[in-house]
């Protein structure tokens, strides 16, 4: 490893260890810095070698946190391929993270969360700003529609 490699190296592990990233996103870093393209497949393929990169990892979390923020899975995959995610790692990840998703359930938690003695229903642009809240989560119609009437 020549000196730029392992400057290169050195800067992508730094990142890592503060938080995941993906392939993607590390080959935008690295490209930022304006190393050039041979040197970014090589720290890319020692990174994964030495197990510091790992996009199914990054996967699994990003979705993990998403979705514990009370995301819609979908939202939260579309997300996380706008990040630079893979399509195959997301996949797996959603996969094992949503065997016992229950959208209602989310919504409802979230809307406890929001309101919890449920003193908000009061009017109707009260209603309407609970239902844009969890359109903006995610949430498809007909389950917004249900949790707010099992509220009500």
């Amino acid at each position: 490893m020549n000196k730029e490699q392992s400057a290169a190296y050195l800067y992508a592990v730094r990142l890592l260890v503060r938080r995941e990233y993906c392939t993607s996103q590390i080959q935008q870093k690295l490209h930022g810095r304006e190393h050039d393209a041979e040197i970014i497949v090589f720290v890319i393929e020692k990174l994964k070698a030495d197990g510091y990169l790992n996009d199914q990892r990054f996967a699994e979390l990003y979705l993990s946190s998403r979705l514990d923020k009370g995301e819609a899975p979908w939202l939260a995959a579309r997300r996380a391929q706008q990040k630079g995610a893979d399509e195959t790692s997301i996949q797996l990840a959603m996969d094992e993270l949503t065997a016992d998703y229950d959208a209602d359930q989310v919504a409802s938690d979230l809307l406890a969360g929001r309101d919890p003695a449920g003193f908000r229903f009061e009017d109707e642009r009260t209603w309407q700003r609970l239902a844009r809240f969890l359109r903006n989560k995610g949430f498809a119609s007909d389950v917004i529609l249900r949790v707010l009437k099992q509220r009500e």
